[in-house]
């Protein structure tokens, strides 16, 4: 970062999931701040800035408008404020596991963003207390980053791409014993944000997506014209269907005949 030769203080705190940066300057300050390891939601007291993503994406900013930096974003900015407050958020703390997101700035005005002017107000303090408990910290880093999740959303491409990779990391990995948050990890995303996302673009769950993909699965092999004995109950196990009346029921309801059907209709032979 770059800024005048104005000199200023700051009041910082926090660990290395969130931490907090009280900032007064004594004069305007522009400069370039380039991709960081942590996001960076940003409010100003006074004054106005003028943020310019790398992308070309500006924003006239005034105080009480928080705005989010996102870690893999270089932004330039110019600022006249004096008085401003830095939240540092680790990709992690919001459900990124190895590539951050890019998160979508609010509209000015929005509502949505008063939680988190509010949360701000009211856990600086505890924040910035070096003597917080370890237990109570962890807490409230856990409640800044629900409060964060839910005042900025991912980008589209970014919540495209993650969608990509959950689904590939379904259907890659559909024969093996899964669970929701080994999903989320290999789209690197919590838990909470895989569920939000299969249900506003798929509107289903994870895990009724991995069921629908490990029926399709079990149809492919029971219509293989290949010869060979098989049998229903070994496809469905390999399939992980371990409840043989429930699959057989979700197999009907998905293909409009039983398994057995199926079987017979390929010509193949049941041991």
């Amino acid at each position: 970062m770059t800024s005048s030769d104005q000199p200023f203080d700051y009041r910082s705190g926090g660990d290395e999931h969130v931490s907090l940066r009280k900032i007064r300057t004594g004069g305007p300050q522009a400069g370039t701040i380039g991709p960081r390891p942590d996001h960076v939601v940003f409010v100003l007291a006074n004054g106005r800035a003028t943020l310019t993503a790398d992308d070309g994406s500006e924003w006239d900013v005034g105080p009480g408008r928080p705005m989010m930096l996102s870690a893999p974003v270089a932004y330039a900015f110019e600022t006249d404020a004096t008085a401003m407050t830095l939240l540092h958020v680790a990709p992690a703390m919001l459900g990124d596991a190895e590539e951050p997101s890019e998160f979508v700035q609010p509209d000015a005005p929005d509502p949505g963003v008063e939680p988190l002017l509010t949360l701000l107000r009211e856990v600086t303090d505890r924040i910035l207390d070096p003597d917080l408990d370890a237990t109570e910290r962890a807490a409230l880093n856990r409640r800044v980053a629900t409060v964060v999740l839910s005042t900025f959303t991912r980008s589209r491409s970014d919540v495209e791409h993650r969608l990509r990779r959950a689904i590939r990391f379904v259907h890659d990995h559909a024969d093996e014993d899964l669970e929701v948050a080994d999903i989320a990890a290999g789209a690197e995303l919590s838990e909470r944000g895989l569920q939000d996302l299969f249900r506003r673009r798929l509107a289903v769950t994870p895990m009724r997506y991995l069921r629908e993909v490990r029926l399709d699965r079990v149809h492919l092999e029971l219509t293989s014209r290949r010869g060979g004995v098989v049998t229903v109950r070994d496809i469905a196990r390999r399939w992980r269907f371990a409840h043989l009346g429930r699959f057989a029921a979700s197999y009907r309801q998905r293909f409009g005949e039983s398994p057995h059907q199926t079987l017979r209709r390929s010509g193949r032979s049941e041991g």
